[in-house]
């Protein structure tokens, strides 16, 4: 399966391994409760999809490579005690805690939450000496003396051993006490993944005409030849960094992260192209309906990897506007109940101390529920505070004046509701801009309008956008997508038919 139906699969079980009935019982017995395997090649996701799910769910994540542990640190140390038997005092040897039991405890404690996920990553990779109490511990949850705690989850992921020769297989006994998940790469999964998660877009153009550069480890004369999920989005993040700082990409920086010599020496070809057209296709200016006919006439010139690409910058412009727009709406909606619930301090004698806890419960991630929306939790939280120090900065200047605090505090959510309905309606307008820029130079039909569409609709976020808020331009052409894509099945239906 793909790294997306892998995510429900897992998000599943730990909310069935969670789920208590009335008596406050585990639905699934903590020792039936089987851990889960996933197995893969390097690079699909497997690690940051199990820490995503956790932060959704709410619940603590303890994360260890198991290949970095000696027997001694996942046991623990032993020492010698004495014991009383029938009478008589025995010297005996116990063991410390275990350095990961031990993580998890440190978890519970430092989040107030006793639920949690331990993850152990390379889990088939393990040393001799550690293997049999590694077997133990997902068997019976148990290293050394100490057991884990009930309400932790055990996930762990392994290669495959044409992929790590350290790999071995766990025998068909094991396999039969865990719950196994085979995940293989998939592009078009991913650039659903890059799009709403800010990847760079000359990486998403790229990969949308050279699919085949996706993925691939393999080995080579002089070594293995890497080019994974995690190095495209590493080499995004990085490429997103120096541009940022205003330090050049170069081709020896791409190497780095992709790792074979034709993949990365394609990539950086394009991406130099990527960065002409950026600069020769004013974006903001075709966002804000200010694109000339000189750009128009550009576009319909252009050749079909540059149109690509030029869907990718509107793309990635429409994209990031939407985001920052919803995220600092799930922020206002927040900081709407922190008002309410801190009105009666406000009014009080120590009304900047009000929002300063407010800001403290905002820093602890583990005090506030997780979001159920596709919006960035993290960056929602971000949000929140810089909003929750703006409203510190109005109470402090209503105290100096003598002035009511709540009242100002009102006042100034007041003016950030009033700025966020100018953003909503900045950012549909750029959705419905990039829309008409198009298909002005395409068409309403043309492939350009039909992959934007498309990617778009696959954005959890923008279509909360379009929901709440509408597009006019949206909407024509999904539903024109919709059309197309039911002209298309029905089509394959008529050809199944003459099979038959």
């Amino acid at each position: 399966m793909n790294i997306k139906q892998a995510t429900e699969q897992i998000k599943g079980a730990i909310r069935a391994y969670l789920s208590k009935d009335g008596h406050g019982l585990f639905r699934i017995p903590f020792h039936m409760q089987r851990p889960i395997i996933m197995f893969g090649p390097p690079g699909v996701g497997k690690t940051a999809i199990v820490s995503q799910i956790a932060q959704e769910e709410g619940v603590n994540f303890v994360s260890y490579s198991i290949t970095h542990h000696t027997r001694q640190s996942a046991l623990g140390l032993p020492f010698i005690t004495t014991e009383e038997f029938d009478g008589r005092e025995y010297s005996v040897a116990d063991y410390t805690m275990s350095e990961i039991i031990a993580a998890v405890h440190r978890a519970r404690k430092a989040s107030g939450v006793d639920e949690g996920i331990l993850f152990l990553d390379e889990v088939n990779c393990v040393s001799e000496t550690l293997a049999p109490a590694m077997l133990q511990f997902l068997q019976y949850k148990t290293f050394g003396m100490h057991r884990l705690p009930e309400g932790w989850i055990i996930v762990t992921a392994g290669n495959p051993p044409e992929y790590n020769r350290a790999a071995r297989d766990f025998d068909p006994a094991m396999l039969d006490r865990m719950k196994r998940i085979d995940v293989e790469p998939d592009l078009q999964v991913w650039q659903e993944y890059a799009a709403s998660h800010g990847v760079h877009p000359a990486v998403i153009a790229f990969l949308d005409a050279s699919p085949g550069s996706f993925y691939d480890v393999r080995a080579g004369v002089r070594g293995a030849k890497l080019v994974t999920a995690r190095g495209w989005e590493d080499l995004s993040r990085i490429v997103l960094a120096y541009e940022a700082e205003s330090i050049p990409v170069d081709r020896e920086l791409v190497r780095q992260y992709l790792q074979d010599d034709r993949t990365a020496n394609e990539f950086f070809a394009y991406y130099e192209l990527f960065r002409k057209y950026r600069d020769d296709y004013k974006v903001p200016a075709i966002l804000a309906g200010d694109a000339g006919e000189d750009t128009l006439e550009r576009a319909r010139a252009a050749r079909f990897d540059e149109r690509i690409a030029l869907v990718g910058l509107l793309l990635d412009a429409v994209l990031c506007r939407v985001h920052d727009v919803m995220e600092w709406e799930a922020a206002v909606r927040t900081v709407r109940n922190d008002l309410v619930e801190a009105k009666s301090a406000l009014e009080g004698s120590d009304p900047k101390g009000a929002i300063d806890a407010c800001i403290s419960v905002a820093r602890d991630r583990f005090r506030v529920a997780p979001s159920s929306s596709a919006v960035d939790g993290e960056r929602v939280r971000a949000c929140r505070i810089e909003m929750l120090e703006s409203l510190g900065e109005s109470v402090i200047d209503a105290c100096a004046c003598g002035k009511d605090a709540f009242d100002r505090a009102r006042a100034e959510y007041n003016r950030m509701l009033g700025e966020h309905s100018q953003r909503v309606e900045q950012a549909v307008l750029s959705l419905d801009n990039a829309f008409s820029f198009l298909d002005g130079a395409f068409g309403e039909t043309s492939q350009e309008s039909l992959i934007m569409t498309t990617k778009l609709s696959a954005d959890p976020v923008l279509v909360s956008l379009v929901a709440s808020y509408g597009s006019g331009q949206y909407l024509k052409h999904n539903k024109s997508l919709l059309l197309s894509e039911r002209g298309l099945d029905l089509l394959r239906q008529v050809e199944l038919l003459e099979e038959d």
